[in-house]
């Protein structure tokens, strides 16, 4: 990375990154846990993933707001300017999979146990895939 002869700015910059990376652990721990949530009928865990997702919501408005600080502030150019924009983008995305993360989970009291549901042996295995995409993305 470039060092800017402000010192701030860099942190600014690493401060992003960092928010950007928390919501990305976040996003795979409620996909994980709802799905989790979904095959044990586990109403609690589910409970906590839809109180979670307010936690990425707030991330997401840190982000936006550090971001557009930095846009109007620093004025970045090149590559500084593509990290800023990039995080915000990145944050709206992460955002969203945590909403689709606790859609599964609101959906866990609405499941009849008593008839079998294929799929519900098949959807931990994309779940890992969707974590391990969210993953190997943001690393």
């Amino acid at each position: 990375m470039l060092q800017h002869t402000v010192k701030a700015f860099d942190e600014e910059i690493e401060t992003l990154r960092g928010l950007i990376l928390e919501m990305g652990g976040l996003a795979e721990a409620a996909i994980r846990d709802a799905v989790d949530a979904l095959v044990q009928n586990d109403r609690e865990k589910a409970d906590r993933v839809i109180a979670d997702d307010r936690k990425l919501d707030r991330l997401e408005a840190r982000v936006d707001d550090l971001a557009i600080r930095i846009i109007a502030l620093r004025a970045p150019v090149a590559v500084d300017l593509r990290d800023v924009v990039a995080a915000l983008k990145i944050g709206g995305v992460v955002e969203r999979i945590g909403d689709y993360a606790k859609n599964i989970a609101r959906r866990v009291p609405a499941i009849d146990r008593k008839v079998k549901i294929e799929p519900l042996a098949i959807i931990p295995d994309m779940a890992a895939l969707a974590q391990a995409m969210v993953y190997d993305v943001l690393n």
